[in-house]
């Protein structure tokens, strides 16, 4: 799970802390600061005329470091998870670390090495959360989680599937099957416009059948013409806890100038969604 100094950190901690329970799995926290002779070549003179130096600001940079490790612990020891040395390695826990460099790349180097990367939902007035939204999704093939403001004490109560047989749903169902494993009740949506393309839902359930998990398909209202609308509102009535699908399956700029169902989603979404590129 990245962080760094404009994300933060409780909410995007306990969003983790919820999946991490349902999965008795490892949260690695990896607080991201930006390298100091870097940060320094970027400063505006005015700042620099007034005596700022690399030494000034590689202070600053570790002194923002404690104080993050600090709230970590404290959350920690407020949640009563232990640290990695002497556990079990299929039980709830977590550990810190911090990295310096570029976010993007940071993300993308240590997100290839887990099983699923918790972010925060990317906003336009935060330009950290884009670029670890952007990492996870894009560069490190990993299932991304993204967090909503208000994540469910049971992820996995409901689980729905956004489906239209794209290459990038099949690798959201893949790195969800955990998740599925665990679920109470796993629904498909696939909106009417791809059953033209031969998208059937029965094939995707008959798929989960033999991992031993039960969906049934789930109809959206007849009235929205727009994918994003109708899934979100097909999602609302049962209670979907959770949305699986696949990030961007048009181009990002397409959706960027004319909308698309992934950019809706990040939106509006109510809910946490589990997303892979």
């Amino acid at each position: 799970m990245p962080l760094a100094t404009e994300l933060s950190s409780e909410p995007l901690l306990n969003a983790a802390l919820i999946v991490a329970k349902r999965l008795n799995s490892h949260i690695r926290t990896l607080f991201v600061q930006p390298n100091p002779d870097i940060a320094f070549a970027y400063l505006p003179e005015v700042i620099l005329a007034a005596g700022v130096t690399p030494e000034v600001i590689e202070r600053e940079m570790l002194e923002r470091v404690a104080a993050e490790k600090d709230q970590f612990m404290a959350w920690r020891n407020r949640n009563n998870l232990p640290e990695a040395g002497g556990v079990r390695l299929d039980s709830c826990f977590a550990t810190w670390s911090a990295q310096s460099g570029e976010i993007e790349a940071v993300v993308a180097r240590f997100g290839r090495l887990s099983d699923m990367i918790v972010v925060q939902r990317p906003t336009r007035g935060c330009l950290h959360a884009q670029q670890c939204f952007d990492a996870a999704v894009f560069e490190s093939g990993r299932p991304t989680f993204v967090a909503s403001d208000k994540v469910p004490v049971d992820i996995t109560d409901h689980v729905m599937i956004a489906w239209n047989g794209s290459l990038e749903a099949s690798r959201a169902v893949l790195g969800a099957l955990p998740l599925l494993n665990l679920a109470n009740r796993v629904s498909i949506f696939s909106a009417p416009q791809y059953d033209g393309d031969g998208v059937d839902p029965a094939d995707l359930a008959e798929s989960l059948s033999w991992h031993g998990i039960r969906a049934h398909r789930i109809e959206g209202p007849t009235n929205e013409h727009f994918t994003g609308a109708a899934l979100l509102s097909a999602a609302a009535e049962p209670q979907a806890t959770l949305i699986v699908m696949g990030a961007y399956t048009h181009s990002r700029l397409r959706q960027s100038f004319l909308g698309g169902v992934t950019k809706h989603l990040l939106g509006h979404a109510p809910i946490p969604l589990l997303m892979t590129h």
